[in-house]
């Protein structure tokens, strides 16, 4: 295959295919690391041959060495596996002019990973750190809807949903990661700082894993007593939660630099004064009474993790302010 005189342009059509990502950012990213291992590649591969031709040793000695270098950077640095492609290339089927053909294979990688970039910024240019927030915000609202939904089973008296089957919840989480880690690559990761992005990410991973809590409050026996007592309240609470949480969703979509808003306590605190009242009088059995305590538990840690995660934008808006002082 060739084009403008170039024989090996068929590296460059496959490097055009390979390096398109979901994101600018990631197709810049895998373009730019297919190049540099290239280079790599040729290095290695072009001095090891030249170098056995020159010693007089056997072809396999180029291969072995070439490969496992390559292997090593390969695994040391993931990004740069495609070096391990040009050096088997290069040692095993070397060309008769050694130095033409790799110059003529490195030019057409070049060329092809050029035209994936500016064609995913042409026809899909769709940013990874929007989209790092647009999926940790379609998290956070779901699981905002997970928290009504639990307290509204609770008030009817049925088992509450569970996280698994729920797809769409976990998906969003993945492709924020997926988001991210395109976002961090390089050359992108030296244009834009990540750190208030790895503490979001840990944060929500946090909030996340209350759902476990919840899923153990679940499995707690309800009867009708604990559900006439605490489902009106748990309604007023999980409100409350899920206005905490649009406010969060909403600042983390818009990056906003905003105050986050913070879960109002008034309805917890009656959560609490209702179980309180009720084991003073009496109302609870011992067996009710140890599931009352575990759903007022994984309630508290819910709310504990939301107003984490509100300091916590809080905070990532509060230092580019400082830094403009």
């Amino acid at each position: 295959m060739k084009w403008l005189d170039l024989p090996a342009i068929a590296w460059g059509a496959f490097s055009a295919l390979f390096v398109v990502r979901a994101s600018v950012e990631g197709t810049v990213g895998e373009g730019t690391a297919r190049i540099l291992g290239a280079f790599i590649g040729v290095a290695i591969g072009v001095s090891l041959v030249v170098l056995s031709q020159v010693a007089g040793l056997a072809a396999w000695w180029s291969i072995v060495i070439g490969v496992g270098l390559a292997a090593y950077i390969s695994m040391r640095w993931p990004t740069l596996s495609y070096s391990l492609v040009t050096v088997t290339i290069l040692t095993v089927t070397p060309d008769g002019d050694i130095l033409a053909g790799a110059m003529q294979k490195t030019v057409a990688i070049v060329i092809g990973s050029a035209s994936g970039i500016l064609a995913a910024a042409a026809v899909l240019p769709l940013s990874a750190r929007r989209g790092v927030r647009t999926s940790l915000a379609a998290s956070i609202e779901a699981f905002g809807d997970l928290l009504v939904q639990w307290a509204t089973a609770l008030n009817d008296g049925n088992r509450r949903p569970r996280l698994h089957g729920r797809t769409a919840m976990e998906e969003a989480r993945q492709r924020a990661r997926d988001m991210s880690s395109q976002a961090r690559t390089f050359p992108m990761d030296l244009l834009y700082r990540h750190g208030a992005a790895y503490r979001l990410h840990d944060g929500i991973d946090r909030l996340w894993r209350t759902v476990s809590l919840m899923e153990r409050a679940s499995d707690v026996p309800l009867t009708d007593n604990i559900c006439r007592r605490l489902g009106p309240a748990l309604d007023k609470v999980a409100a409350a939660a899920r206005k905490q949480v649009d406010g969060l969703a909403q600042a983390v979509r818009q990056d906003s630099r905003a105050a986050a808003p913070r879960r109002p306590g008034s309805p917890l605190r009656r959560l609490d004064q209702i179980i309180e009242d009720a084991m003073r009088e009496g109302g609870f059995d011992p067996t009710e009474r140890e599931s009352v305590e575990v759903i007022r538990w994984a309630w508290h840690e819910v709310a504990r993790e939301l107003d984490a995660l509100a300091d916590q934008l809080d905070d990532g808006a509060a230092r580019p302010a400082r830094a403009r002082r």
